[in-house]
């Protein structure tokens, strides 16, 4: 039966089935326009432009050839609203759920000067950019993660099922018990006796800090107490200010002015400590005023040298400049501060784990001794 059901099914005898699973897994593609598929997207475009391929024609080439079914139904949108006679940054505009505001109005600035292959060649380049140091990032905050979580999971686990069995065959037979092992035993019962209720709480205290944490007031704090931290604290800045500032020298050399390019900004940076200081940028610059001033009363995330050299990039008239300077400064010290960091951190931890291993094994054979001594070995 098996095999007849098998025979027919290799002769696409149920297409059905096939079209269902074809249709899922473009459903899930469709819905994955990532940094990744942007980025793609982006450089091919600028390849078919610069070789004097139409708009129009560049979209259908991706439509017919590209693998990625979220790349197809992108261009397949943007060809629509091309058709109808709209630009391109007006059908990007349209597309929210692939494209920020930022990139229509950068490509909108492009479409205005007629460099339209350059700025989406500099937009692919950023996001590009953005996302690898985003991964070193992140790279950089897993691994300790990982080893505090591990290295956790492992002592309660120790604790809550194989000292208890020890204690409870050694430790009868003692006359005396050592006052590690003693400590041990009373932290061994805690986790015995109270462990359902360790997970429930447990649970829930999580739950509830990631419901604090989601709110802006969390969110606030959160960065705050982050960019405190040694080494991470560092390194957290560094990245918050090239992401910061390579969006904004992105928008300044698109001909984007002050207002235009801050306001952009308090739509694409959701960090909440950035989002007060552009708010105050865009209150004063909305006055006339320049932007050294607000930007030097947020020292905690904008430091004095950066400020000081957006000072001399407004005087010159060379702000985009000034802009790649930061960049390259602060980029030197992200990279300084990930290896210092990858470096301190797994000394820190194994003379952590080395401590709890050491102390567990003293209370183990010093209880394991004292019986020894009782029975007069």
């Amino acid at each position: 039966m098996f095999k007849k059901f098998f025979s027919k099914t290799s002769g696409y005898q149920h297409p059905f089935i096939d079209k269902w699973i074809a249709s899922f897994m473009r459903s899930r593609d469709t819905s994955n326009f990532t940094g990744k598929e942007k980025i793609f997207f982006y450089k091919e475009l600028v390849y078919m432009l610069r070789g004097g391929v139409s708009l129009m024609e560049a979209m259908n080439i991706i439509m017919k050839n590209s693998e990625n079914f979220a790349v197809k139904s992108v261009a397949k949108e943007i060809a629509y609203y091309l058709n109808k006679g709209k630009e391109l940054s007006y059908a990007i505009s349209r597309l929210p759920e692939y494209f920020d505001e930022g990139d229509a109005a950068i490509i909108k600035t492009g479409e205005a000067t007629g460099n339209l292959p350059v700025v989406v060649q500099a937009l692919a380049d950023e996001y590009a950019y953005l996302s690898e140091i985003t991964q070193k990032y992140i790279g950089a905050m897993i691994y300790p993660v990982s080893l505090i979580v591990i290295g956790l999971a492992a002592v309660i686990y120790l604790f809550a099922f194989v000292l208890p069995g020890i204690f409870d065959t050694v430790a009868s037979q003692a006359s005396e018990i050592p006052p590690i092992t003693a400590i041990l035993m009373g932290i061994s019962d805690f986790f015995v006796h109270y462990r359902t209720h360790i997970l429930i709480f447990g649970g829930l205290g999580i739950m509830l800090l990631g419901v604090y944490f989601s709110t802006e007031s969390g969110k606030r704090k959160g960065y705050t107490a982050l960019m405190k931290l040694p080494i991470v604290g560092q390194m957290t800045k560094s990245y918050y200010l090239i992401k910061w500032a390579r969006y904004m020298r992105l928008m300044i050399s698109a001909g984007m002015d002050y207002v235009e390019t801050f306001r952009l900004l308090r739509n694409i940076l959701k960090i909440p400590l950035y989002q007060s200081m552009i708010e105050e940028v865009l209150a004063d610059i909305t006055l006339g005023k320049g932007l050294y001033e607000p930007l030097s009363k947020h020292r905690n995330i904008i430091p004095s040298n950066v400020t000081v050299l957006i000072k001399v990039g407004e005087e010159t008239a060379n702000l985009e400049h000034s802009m790649t300077n930061i960049i390259e400064l602060y980029q030197e010290e992200l990279d300084n501060s990930i290896k210092n960091f990858s470096k301190a951190i797994e000394p820190a931890i194994l003379i952590v784990v080395g401590g709890m291993v050491m102390l567990i094994a003293l209370g183990v054979f010093g209880l394991i001794f004292q019986v020894m001594d009782s029975a007069g070995i």
